[in-house]
C-alpha cells in the first residue's frame, strides 16, 4: 500500500509539472522556485536570480564544474551555471514537459550567443551537451555546458554512476527534496555521486523542529495544506536532512540558513 501511495504520489507530480511548466514560463519565467529578496525593490526575477547566485557561491562552483541539477525544472538555473560561471551542468526532471522546454530554451540561448541569427544545432530530443560560448563563463577559463535528461531522481544513482561511471563536483537540489518519499535514497544516490571533495548544496521548504502530532489543530491543517497543496508526503526539519546527509557519508560544510523572511514575499 506504501509503494502505491508512493507511485500515485510520483505519477501526480509528473502530471502537475508538465501541464503547468508553459504557465510557470510565463508567469515566473525561467526560474522555478522562491526568490531572495535583498531589498524592497527587488523583482521577482532578480529575487530569484538573487537565490540562485547565493547558492552558486555557497557551493563553490567555477569553470569546469561538473554539476548535476536534480529536479532542474525548465533549466534556468543550469542555464545560468553553465552561462555565468562556465560549469559543465547535467540537469535532470521527471517532467517531459519540462525536458522539452528547457532543451529549446538552453538551444535557443547558446546558439544566439554565438551569433544572434543562428538557429539552434540540436534536435530537442537530444541528449548530448548544448555549448556555450567560452566568452560567455565570467571565469574565463572554460566554456559551460548543459544537457537536459529525463530522469527520475530515484534512477539516477544507476543511470548516471553505473555504466556510465559518471562523476560530479556539485549535486544541486532546489525546493525539491520536500517532494520525495525516499529522501535516504537521495542522500544515498547523491553521495555516490559525488567525487570526493564534491559537496551538495540543498535549498528546501521546512517545519520546525517540534512533533507535528503535538502541535495545535489549527497547525497540523496548515501542514495538511502544505502536503496537499505542493505535493508532499511529508514536511522534513532541517534537523532530519542532517542525519540523512550525514548517514550516507556527508559531513557538513556549511551551517544552514533560515531564509523564510526573504523568501516570504514571493
Amino acid at each position: 500500500e506504501a509503494k502505491t501511495d508512493t507511485e500515485r504520489l510520483k505519477k501526480r507530480i509528473q502530471r502537475h509539472y508538465d501541464v503547468t511548466s508553459d504557465q510557470f514560463l510565463k508567469v515566473w519565467g525561467e526560474h522555478i522556485h522562491h526568490g531572495y529578496f535583498k531589498s524592497p525593490t527587488d523583482t521577482n526575477e532578480q529575487a530569484q536570480l538573487n537565490q540562485v547566485i547565493r547558492l552558486a557561491e555557497s557551493s563553490g562552483v567555477s569553470a569546469g564544474s561538473r554539476v548535476l541539477d536534480v529536479g532542474c525544472g525548465i533549466g534556468g538555473t543550469a542555464r545560468y551555471l553553465a552561462r555565468e560561471r562556465g560549469c559543465k551542468v547535467t540537469a535532470i526532471t521527471n517532467s517531459r514537459r519540462q525536458v522539452e522546454i528547457a532543451r529549446e530554451l538552453t538551444a535557443v540561448e547558446a546558439a544566439r550567443m554565438r551569433s544572434p541569427s543562428s538557429s539552434p544545432p540540436l534536435a530537442l530530443d537530444s541528449t548530448d551537451f548544448v555549448q556555450y560560448p567560452s566568452s560567455a563563463s565570467s571565469a574565463g577559463d572554460g566554456a559551460g555546458a548543459v544537457r537536459v535528461l529525463h530522469l527520475d531522481v530515484e534512477q539516477m544513482r544507476e543511470h548516471l554512476g553505473g555504466a556510465r561511471g559518471e562523476k560530479f563536483d556539485c549535486i544541486w537540489i532546489s525546493e525539491v527534496v520536500f517532494h520525495l518519499h525516499a529522501r535516504q535514497l537521495f542522500f544515498d544516490s547523491a553521495f555516490a555521486l559525488l567525487d570526493p571533495g564534491g559537496c551538495l548544496v540543498i535549498a528546501d521548504i521546512f517545519r520546525t523542529a517540534h512533533d507535528p502530532a503535538s502541535s495545535s489543530k489549527r497547525t497540523q491543517k496548515e501542514l495538511a495544506s502544505i502536503r496537499r497543496n505542493h505535493l508532499c508526503p511529508q514536511l522534513g526539519t532541517v534537523d532530519e536532512y542532517r542525519q540523512m546527509a550525514e548517514k550516507a557519508g556527508f559531513r557538513l560544510r556549511h551551517e544552514p540558513m533560515d531564509i523564510t523572511k526573504n523568501v516570504a514575499k514571493t
